[in-house]
């Protein structure tokens, strides 16, 4: 067998020119830059004073008995407010909901025992879709929360928490916002601008400087063994799942909170287990009892 040949800087970075800041792996290297989030946060925000002290990008909020949540970029401001970019290309079935779970886990994740609700800290979810699914042939959108009564005027109420939904389909009334959503999409490395000249850099420098091309391609490379092993891993789990479900039927009608469990364990050697429980249990009840 051929020794494998070493890929050239050129091979590499062609490797690499498809990627743009609508990718989660482009955009977390690039916004995990603090002044190139920061560039990304005023503009979007409409805010130029805006200063930031700390960014998170992939960033993870693990829950042992519910669902986790990966937050794709989670900046701190200097006023201790937070700000949660989203940038979700393909077709979400629930955005908005996401969003509230997502605004969840952050308050969950920051107060303390025994802190009072007041400490809590503003949020601002900005929230970047391929499409408008919200449908109102705008390029943006501020979702706010009114009280409507027997008054004339709604009056606004402030639960410390600002969404601002962008789509790339439309423009907004924001030439800024409207020049930095095209080139999300694009992301050329050789771009010229005066409104955000520090992401347009980082964006060079992954995508042409031979230390960056070389990061980005090392991702990329483990991204994708760590796809396929993961692939057969999920082969394996819905077999298994598959297996125990099936033998379970033979039984009888399954309750929908055995199948439920079933379906959500990701643990094959809990799998395994059930699959004999299932293959020996003589009916479901005791297959419940001992699982």
């Amino acid at each position: 067998m051929g020794r494998e040949v070493p890929e050239t800087y050129e091979q590499k970075r062609e490797k690499i020119q498809a990627f743009n800041l609508t990718s989660d792996l482009f955009a977390g290297k690039v916004f995990e830059d603090l002044a190139a989030c920061q560039e990304l946060c005023q503009i979007l925000m409409q805010n130029p004073d805006l200063r930031l002290k700390d960014v998170k990008t992939q960033y993870t909020i693990r829950n042992l008995e519910r669902h986790s949540a990966q937050l794709d970029i989670l900046a701190e401001a200097v006023n201790g407010s937070l700000i949660n970019v989203e940038l979700q290309m393909y077709k979400e079935k629930s955005p908005l909901r996401r969003t509230r779970y997502y605004t969840s886990c952050i308050d969950m994740s920051i107060l303390d025992k025994g802190k009072d609700y007041q400490e809590l800290p503003y949020v601002t979810i900005l929230y970047i879709t391929k499409g408008d699914f919200i449908g109102g042939r705008k390029g943006f959108y501020q979702i706010k929360r009114t009280a409507e009564g027997k008054a004339a005027a709604a009056v606004e109420l402030d639960n410390g928490v600002c969404e601002k939904y962008f789509n790339l389909k439309y423009t907004t009334g924001s030439k800024k916002i409207n020049e930095l959503l095209r080139y999300l999409k694009k992301s050329d490395p050789f771009y010229h601008t005066e409104v955000f000249p520090r992401i347009v850099e980082r964006v060079n420098f992954y995508k042409v400087q031979k230390k960056g091309v070389d990061i980005m391609c090392e991702i990329a490379d483990k991204i994708r063994q760590e796809g396929k092993k993961e692939g057969r891993e999920e082969g394996r789990i819905e077999g298994k799942t598959e297996a125990v479900l099936e033998l379970l039927a033979e039984l009888g009608k399954i309750p929908s909170r055995i199948v439920q469990q079933v379906r959500q364990e990701t643990d094959l050697d809990v799998l395994s287990r059930w699959l004999r429980c299932a293959a020996s249990a003589s009916d479901l009840t005791e297959f419940e009892a001992r699982m």
